[in-house]
């Protein structure tokens, strides 16, 4: 396949989209690139980088920084390619579906917060999985991790729910 039968290919797979499933993809697109970034920069880490509390803590701006320069980008990126459709308002089904997005969103980090919650737990009292756990400060990655997984369980659901007939459930 030749690169122009790519771009045709591209054009026509962007022309049947709607404006606001374009966004969603381009959203979850950007939080899987963070969530790549941030579980690469943890597997690539040493043990010794692990342990430290200063390259968590970079590393944890570096994925805000990463993350919000990215949505930056396609924000101005669909701006450029939206025709004025960013500022219209939503209509009620997309406001059903986005709701429904952030219903699944919210279970998502109720659940990784309550997780993190017993991991701190277990591992102050050096109880089971915790005493002998392999990553250090496993609590605070389970709570980034709920945090991420929240986000694209909310544009996941989102897309779905666009090309479902009805958006509630």
């Amino acid at each position: 396949m030749t690169s122009n039968e790519k771009l045709k290919v591209l054009k026509a797979l962007l022309d049947s989209l709607s404006f606001r499933d374009l966004t969603l993809s381009l959203d979850l697109l950007v939080t899987g690139a963070v969530v790549y970034f941030y579980a690469s920069s943890l597997m690539m880490a040493t043990a010794e980088q692990l342990a430290s509390g200063v390259w968590i803590s970079q590393l944890l701006v570096k994925v805000v920084g990463v993350s919000i320069a990215l949505s930056i980008v396609s924000q101005l990126l669909l701006e450029l390619v939206s025709d004025g459709e960013v500022d219209q308002p939503m209509d009620e089904r997309e406001k059903q579906v986005s709701l429904v997005g952030n219903k699944y969103a919210l279970w998502t980090l109720q659940a990784g917060v309550c997780f993190a919650i017993g991991q701190y737990a277990f591992e102050q009292n050096g109880m089971g999985f915790a005493e002998r756990a392999p990553l250090p400060f496993l609590t605070l990655h389970i709570m980034v991790g709920a945090f991420l997984l929240a986000e694209l369980v909310n544009y996941a659901t989102q897309l779905i729910r666009n090309r479902m007939v009805t958006p509630y459930g």
